[in-house]
């Protein structure tokens, strides 16, 4: 049975496993989602790739993190894999708090890996690549493999103190050929861990893998593990 381990050292839930680039102020939080996520749900489907044929609405989340309060304006480029401008999109108000915004990726841009730049009143405040491919079909990130292209990860829980996010989860998905989680066990909780147990495994459900004929009768299983201190 083959097993593949993600450890993540995350504060506050704000690091992205995937890789972030900041410029040095503000202090942007940038990360991709396959698709928007449900109005309370525990959890959030980070990705690390999109697809141009329409058939998903993918998203980009920003948050402003040492930013004053008053409003800003944001603007959102997204440039191909030959740096050409796919889209430019402004919006007038940006207070800081984490915000999703659809991904505009067009249908003609060349597949690769395309740039998010992040302008805050004009300045450029962050820049965030992924991979984006024609198709599912056509997604490197999509081949045969151990690795998931869509990793679930916990919602932040607001209603728990900023101080006492501290401690470690690890949970364990059981996923089968076809690239589907088909269970989903919390091997280790401590501190804060513990108390939101329910949300790694909400996480773990919605995580999607490539489909891979070499796991029938042999199903992988893929451990993620967060650790979580207090900021």
């Amino acid at each position: 049975m083959k097993t593949i381990t993600v450890a993540a050292v995350v504060a506050m839930l704000c690091s992205d496993i995937f890789g972030i680039a900041y410029a040095a102020e503000p202090n942007v939080f940038v990360e991709f989602l396959w698709k928007p996520r449900t109005p309370g749900a525990l959890a959030r489907q980070q990705t690390l790739g999109f697809v141009m044929d329409g058939g998903i609405r993918h998203q980009v989340c920003l948050a402003a993190m040492n930013t004053a309060a008053e409003n800003k304006s944001l603007r959102i480029d997204v440039r191909d894999a030959d740096d050409k401008m796919v889209s430019s999109n402004t919006y007038d108000y940006f207070k800081g708090p984490k915000r999703c915004y659809d991904a505009h990726l067009g249908r003609n841009g060349m597949p690769g890996k395309w740039k998010f730049e992040i302008f805050l009143n004009g300045e450029p405040s962050a820049t965030k690549t992924i991979q984006v491919a024609k198709t599912l079909a056509e997604a490197p990130f999509y081949q045969p493999s151990g690795i998931p292209y869509v990793l679930g990860r916990p919602n932040y829980d607001a209603s728990i103190p900023p101080k006492e996010w501290s401690g470690r989860l690890v949970w364990v998905m059981t996923v089968n050929e076809n690239g589907e989680v088909t269970n989903v066990e919390v091997e280790a909780a401590e501190g804060i861990g513990e108390r939101i147990k329910g949300r790694a495994i909400a996480a773990g459900n919605m995580s999607l893998f490539p489909p891979d004929p070499s796991r029938v009768g042999d199903p992988l299983k893929y451990r993620r593990e967060l650790k979580f201190a207090p900021d």
